[in-house]
């Protein structure tokens, strides 16, 4: 397998450019980049329920989500510089997953930015960083809605200005019985490294 990750940072922008081939053991990407990855903690944490509202404007509910592995993680739309990267890292993880492990597992990306971060706003975003799959909803909500979920996840959110966030940057992995298993501070997951925590899942014991 070849698979290539290409970064460009500007003052305002992020590009990156994957090339993948599905359905192959082999690593997610190749690391070609100086690029320092998240921090990995491993964890034993029940998540709160909550209910927000997806890139389609539906409601979606995390305890109704339960059976099934999730991956969650905190950005805005207008954010310059790590969130892109974020995304990109959990894109290569969604395109190098096998048909049934896709099938398996849900993604969640929640705004930090709910004054800018509409439905309508984030389906466009997940639209331009083609990671508008089936099983990845992008949530947003009031910010009475939003605050308490940062808050059962760590996340500080700070509005600097209009469209400028300052946030925790963190992604999780969270088991089938809802709870946190893995998190990755201050920068994007390894998406080797997340793969291979979400197909161990099945085999790390549960606390409850």
């Amino acid at each position: 397998m070849r698979a290539v990750l290409s970064r460009t940072l500007g003052v305002a922008a992020l590009a990156l450019a994957v090339l993948l081939v599905p359905e192959t053991e082999a690593p997610a990407h190749k690391s070609i980049l100086k690029v320092e990855f998240a921090e990995r903690r491993a964890l034993d944490v029940l998540i709160d329920n909550f209910v927000l509202t997806d890139q389609n404007g539906a409601r979606v509910e995390f305890r109704k989500l339960l059976g099934k592995p999730v991956v969650i993680n905190f950005m805005y739309t207008s954010c310059p510089d790590v969130c892109p990267l974020l995304t990109a890292s959990l894109k290569i993880v969604r395109e190098h997953m096998k048909p049934a492990e896709a099938r398996d597992i849900r993604f969640l990306s929640i705004t930090t930015d709910p004054e800018v971060d509409t439905p309508e706003v984030l389906k466009a975003y997940s639209g331009r960083h083609k990671a508008d799959a089936s099983n990845w909803s992008w949530l947003t909500g009031e910010a009475r809605e939003l605050a308490p979920v940062w808050q059962g996840f760590g996340v500080s959110v700070e509005r600097l200005a209009r469209g400028l966030i300052e946030h925790t940057t963190l992604t999780v992995v969270a088991d089938a019985k809802g709870f946190m298993r893995f998190a990755y501070f201050g920068s994007a997951p390894d998406p080797d490294v997340l793969l291979k925590d979400l197909r161990a899942l099945d085999t790390r014991p549960s606390s409850n």
